[in-house]
């Protein structure tokens, strides 16, 4: 099931950012603006804000299997749609539809890691999973202008070929996937689904708890500056001469380093016990990075865009793993629906914003620090986040000779 879910993520992410590395192509032949190419790339986010709550709460209730299919299906077909655009309406409404398939795939596929793995084992599991959309954001941004437009010559097939590929892993899906048992969806001693609480509670249960905020805000800032900076990143070092080859080779680094990232951060927290640590230690770093990669072009540049990259993905893969320890396997779902509501209106943001400064100030410099300004913000919340980690903690000494944690 891993390698499938794998599979599912690598689709997501190859299907969204495959429309950066041909954004100055389509520009120029539908006549649209930088703000405008930032609503485009935000449209998927912005999709994910308006469904996947709900997606998550039929997730937690329904077959998991199912839900899954239907997302990617929809995803799969408006993806291919998208190369037939003939202006900006029609390439949003494409791309937003695209972005419901997504919405409906990503809660249930986060849930699936939750139930099948054990509790020490989710923030493994859940970056080497998450890892698959990172290397399909890599997939596109490197693979889209070296291959699929320098054959065809048209960013319209671009779109058209990575459509019919993401409906070919669904279909791989279609065939191997197999449902969750139900007993895997439930704690130990929590009552069957038929006597559990409603859809509401299950909701307001989530929402009232001031931690899962606190992660979903750290989700709001680092995907509004990663996808901010990521999806303009492409045409930033186009417009400094650089061929769109070679800028997308340059900014698939990006990604690519994400995928260590997603695996070895979870994997230090999970050995030391710890999360917050993670989260506001990392966010300095990338904060820097983030400045650095942008204003050069040498080897500061390729450096900075490594470390920015290693621990964007850590902290993306350590932040959805602690929001399924804060909510618990029966409500995990609903809990990774609001992360992403929350986390996906700062990845809907993030390119409003960049384009938006672009096309005013004509330059990417104030886009770049707006992006920088998110991720330093990620240092308060990280340092006000409940800590989840299992690290073994002193406390009173019981009457029978055990220690009990203190509270």
């Amino acid at each position: 099931m891993a390698l499938l879910v794998w599979l599912m993520f690598f689709a997501l992410g190859l299907s969204w950012f495959s429309f950066a590395p041909i954004m100055l192509e389509a520009m120029d032949e539908l006549s649209i603006t930088f703000e405008e190419a930032g609503i485009v790339i935000g449209l998927v986010p912005l999709a994910l804000v308006i469904v996947c709550i709900p997606s998550g709460l039929l997730a937690d209730r329904f077959s998991l299997r199912k839900t899954v299919l239907v997302g990617a299906t929809v995803m799969s077909v408006f993806g291919m749609l998208r190369g037939f655009s003939f202006d900006f309406a029609t390439l949003a409404m494409t791309m937003f539809a695209c972005g419901v398939g997504y919405a409906v795939s990503y809660p249930s596929l986060s849930k699936v890691i939750g139930v099948w793995f054990p509790p020490k084992e989710i923030a493994l599991a859940m970056g080497i999973v998450f890892s698959g959309m990172e290397v399909g954001m890599s997939a596109s941004l490197l693979l889209t202008p070296a291959m699929v437009l320098a054959w065809s010559g048209s960013w319209r097939y671009a779109f058209i070929a990575i459509g019919a590929l993401t409906l070919a892993i669904t279909l791989v899906w279609t065939v191997l996937a197999r449902e969750v048992p139900e007993s895997r969806t439930r704690a130990p001693g929590e009552r069957p689904k038929a006597e559990s609480s409603s859809l509401k509670n299950s909701f307001f249960t989530v929402a009232r708890n001031r931690h899962i905020w606190i992660v979903s805000l750290i989700g709001f800032m680092l995907l509004g500056s990663q996808v901010g900076f990521i999806g303009f990143f492409p045409s930033l070092l186009e417009l400094r001469g650089i061929d769109p080859t070679t800028a997308g080779i340059i900014a698939s680094t990006v990604p690519w380093f994400m995928v260590p990232g997603s695996l070895v951060i979870p994997k230090t927290s999970d050995r030391t016990g710890v999360r917050k640590p993670f989260f506001w230690l990392a966010s300095i770093a990338a904060g820097a990075a983030l400045y650095f990669a942008a204003i050069d072009t040498g080897r500061l540049m390729w450096v900075s865009i490594i470390v920015y990259g290693f621990l964007s993905g850590g902290m993306a893969a350590l932040a959805l793993s602690t929001t399924v320890e804060l909510a618990g396997q029966s409500q995990a779902a609903t809990a990774t629906g609001l992360f992403l509501v929350v986390g996906y209106l700062g990845a809907l943001f993030g390119p409003w914003l960049v384009g938006l400064l672009a096309s005013t100030t004509g330059s990417f410099i104030m886009s770049i620090s707006a992006c920088v300004v998110l991720t330093e913000t990620i240092v308060i919340l990280g340092l006000s986040l409940k800590e989840t980690g299992k690290r073994p903690v002193s406390g009173k000494r019981s009457k029978d000779g055990t220690t009990r944690a203190a509270d």
